[in-house]
């Protein structure tokens, strides 16, 4: 028996229509397959890799010591970093205050760090700490000298400290004070005020309020002559005064004598 040849044309035509079809669902999907393999390729290649991590501002924090932990280095795929990320990281450092971390397309990191720096020297309940502007304890291998004026506040915690409006207050008042009249300086919190000890005058500074204020007072009052050991009050950084030091008592007996 043979089959007709308008049905074998008819087969013919089915089986290349069938592999015409199946030829466009390949293409179409070589075609939603090859592009992202492609980006993605693109992406880890050595084109948009870093090349270059630059830093700016570090002198005392170890920037590259975590950049390396965290994978900012030379080679290291652009689209696999998180700068946020690293930027909290690099925050979690005593010593760094801010830090901004920008990609620069295609291959470069910029790094920029704010540091912390020492103002003061503060006392609490659980001994000494470095601290700065921002109240912020630095690491120290020292104990407290003379290179940087000291804050009492031996009433409260570390942790109290931080918190404290007395601690702001102090280190808002040396930040304000020029260098000269920084060293030797002593400032302490008793019975809801603040006072210290500058230039051999007890300086009684109130409640830790205008205290950028009450140091431009102070340093208009000391370009003036002073009695030794007057006492200098503050509170109302508008209206000072000046008290005479009142005599000791032995000294007031060798008067009378």
């Amino acid at each position: 028996m043979t089959i007709h040849s308008k049905v074998l044309e008819r087969r013919q035509e089915v089986a290349e229509d069938h592999a015409r079809r199946s030829m466009g669902r390949l293409l179409r999907l070589l075609l939603l397959v090859i592009p992202p393999a492609v980006v993605a390729w693109v992406a880890v290649s050595p084109w948009l890799s870093v090349t270059q991590v630059e830093v700016g501002g570090a002198e005392v924090a170890s920037v590259h010591h975590t950049l390396t932990d965290h994978g900012v280095v030379v080679g290291t795929p652009m689209i696999l970093l998180d700068p946020e990320e690293v930027e909290r990281v690099l925050e979690t450092d005593p010593w760094i205050a801010d830090a901004t971390v920008r990609l620069v397309w295609p291959d470069a990191v910029s790094v920029t760090v704010k540091e912390r720096s020492p103002l003061a020297w503060v006392q609490t309940r659980d001994g000494w700490s470095r601290r700065s502007l921002d109240g912020a304890p630095l690491p120290s291998s020292i104990g407290p000298d003379d290179t940087l004026p000291r804050i009492v506040l031996a009433e409260l915690g570390e942790g109290d400290a931080e918190r404290s409006r007395f601690l702001t207050g102090a280190l808002d008042w040396i930040d304000a004070l020029p260098a000269r009249l920084r060293g030797g300086l002593e400032v302490r919190a008793g019975d809801g005020e603040l006072w210290a000890d500058v230039a051999g005058h007890p300086v009684r500074l109130g409640r830790p309020v205008e205290m950028a204020a009450k140091a431009k007072t102070l340093v208009t009052l000391l370009s003036e002559p002073l009695s030794p050991g007057a006492e200098i009050n503050l509170v109302a950084p508008t209206h000072p005064a000046v008290s005479e030091a009142m005599p000791d008592d032995d000294d007031a007996d060798t008067v009378d004598s």
